[in-house]
């Protein structure tokens, strides 16, 4: 019976030190971007041995997706904080500011990076499609409570989709320029325009 209990804590502290190493990864990813996130880079910040890092994660670019799970469940903290935070009355003006909220943090700037350097990088490219498909349940969970009112619309998908780009663009813009204004002026011409799609599409299929 004591081999099940010590296997059992050696599993615990092998989780805790992927998890170390994950975090670690996640904090260089935003402080020092992806050029400054090397294994070294990661190795010294978790305070693991070299061996330990090779151990959980073999190449530099299956430590950058698995880091992808981290940075989602971030991201999705920030659309709760910024829920929380919303001002106006209008629940789907509202849902749109958090998602714009969330994509102002850190830690949606560094996926977005992490995609961006994956244009010249075959081996991550790969790792992080697989990565982004593991991901893809939790980032849909996320707006069905967003626009959950809104699911029996047939243009419910599409609109999803088009928020997801405009989500994107706007924080890549968002980087070079901060002004709130033209941001709260978007952010309301697009709900409306989601508005106008989903309401037309669910009219027609009530119909």
């Amino acid at each position: 019976m004591p081999r099940p209990a010590k296997n059992g804590a050696l599993d615990g502290v092998a989780e805790t030190t992927r998890s170390r190493i994950l975090n670690a990864a996640v904090d260089c990813l935003i402080d020092l971007g992806v050029a400054g996130t090397t294994t070294l880079a990661v190795q010294h910040r978790a305070g693991v041995s070299r061996g330990a890092l090779l151990h959980h994660f073999p190449t530099h670019a299956s430590l950058l997706a698995a880091s992808v799970a981290e940075l989602v469940s971030r991201n999705e903290k920030a659309v709760s904080q910024g829920r929380a935070g919303a001002g106006p009355a209008d629940t789907l003006v509202a849902a749109v500011e958090a998602l714009a909220f969330a994509a102002r943090q850190p830690a949606y700037l560094a996926e977005l990076e992490l995609w961006a350097v994956a244009r010249t990088d075959a081996a991550l490219k790969q790792a992080l499609t697989t990565a982004e498909r593991g991901a893809r349940h939790d980032l849909e969970r996320v707006y069905v409570q967003l626009f959950g009112e809104w699911t029996d619309s047939e243009a419910y998908h599409d609109v999803i989709a088009l928020t997801l780009h405009f989500i994107r663009g706007l924080a890549i813009s968002e980087n070079l320029r901060t002004s709130a204004g033209p941001r709260e002026r978007l952010v309301a011409m697009w709900a409306d325009a989601m508005r106008t799609l989903l309401e037309t599409k669910k009219k027609k299929r009530q119909k």
